[in-house]
């Protein structure tokens, strides 16, 4: 991952939610993401909801001049 070689400080959640903000991406995307990327050793089973509920969180947020997925031109 490009954000993990830019910061090799920073572990694989905080470079997955790096990449998801204001991306779109569908829940499903995101648990396959988190599945495929994230070391086992790195959370606890019962944690992953709440990290993929953080990345869902993320991934949703507006962008600058975006009101509720529009435009606040429009």
């Amino acid at each position: 991952m490009k954000i993990q070689n830019r910061n090799p400080n920073f572990g694989s959640y905080p470079c997955i939610a790096r990449a998801v903000v204001y991306r779109r991406f569908s829940r499903k995307s995101l648990v396959k993401a988190f599945n495929e990327l994230m070391p086992k050793n790195e959370y606890l089973k019962s944690e992953v909801k709440g990290l993929v509920d953080y990345l869902e969180h993320l991934t949703k947020l507006p962008v600058e001049g975006e009101i509720e997925g529009r435009s606040a031109l429009e």
